[in-house]
């Protein structure tokens, strides 16, 4: 009896520890489904990096053009105790758009604008993602990150195209930092 009782429980102790998943990571990346296909901006995949530097965050969309009417909205979360996102970095997706990282209030930016190291980037194209690079200094240097990425599509002008990613005010995984972004 105890031969099988020990048979048993050292093959499912040994596939409980690989099917874990590890609690933080350096890295995020995952795939959106065609949710938002009222829209060309629809989100495709969001990556996310946490450098010893600096946090990558790279959007991919279906079909970005250079005379979208959607913006982007990069929130980030650096204080797990407290609700919501502390910082967003806001971006209309058409050529010749600007960009803007704020402390955030609740879900949307403020006026109160980070003074810092960051830039974003479009590539249309064959790309079609929206780049950004914050600082860790813009953050206050912390010692994990949560992303979550939303899109608005006014095209139409009836009503706007919504699509997040990972889910609506869904969070990543905890990103540590680590890697050298």
């Amino acid at each position: 009896m105890r031969t099988r009782i020990s048979l048993i429980a050292v093959p499912a102790l040994a596939l409980g520890a690989l099917t874990a998943a590890p609690a933080h990571a350096e890295y995020y990346s995952t795939s959106d489904p065609a949710d938002a296909s009222a829209s060309l901006t629809d989100i495709r995949a969001l990556r996310a990096k946490h450098g010893a530097a600096n946090v990558l965050v790279k959007v991919r969309f279906r079909d970005l053009t250079r005379s979208s009417a959607a913006a982007v909205s990069v929130f980030l979360d650096t204080d797990r105790g407290t609700k919501g996102p502390e910082y967003v970095l806001s971006s209309g997706l058409n050529d010749g758009t600007d960009y803007v990282l704020t402390e955030a209030r609740g879900w949307r930016g403020s006026d109160e604008r980070v003074d810092c190291p960051y830039d974003a980037r479009l590539r249309w194209g064959a790309k079609n993602t929206f780049r950004v690079r914050i600082s860790r200094e813009c953050l206050d240097k912390p010692d994990s990150v949560r992303v979550s990425v939303k899109m608005i599509d006014q095209a139409d002008g009836s009503h706007p195209v919504v699509d997040w990613s990972p889910e609506r005010r869904r969070w990543s995984l905890p990103i540590e930092s680590g890697l050298g972004v």
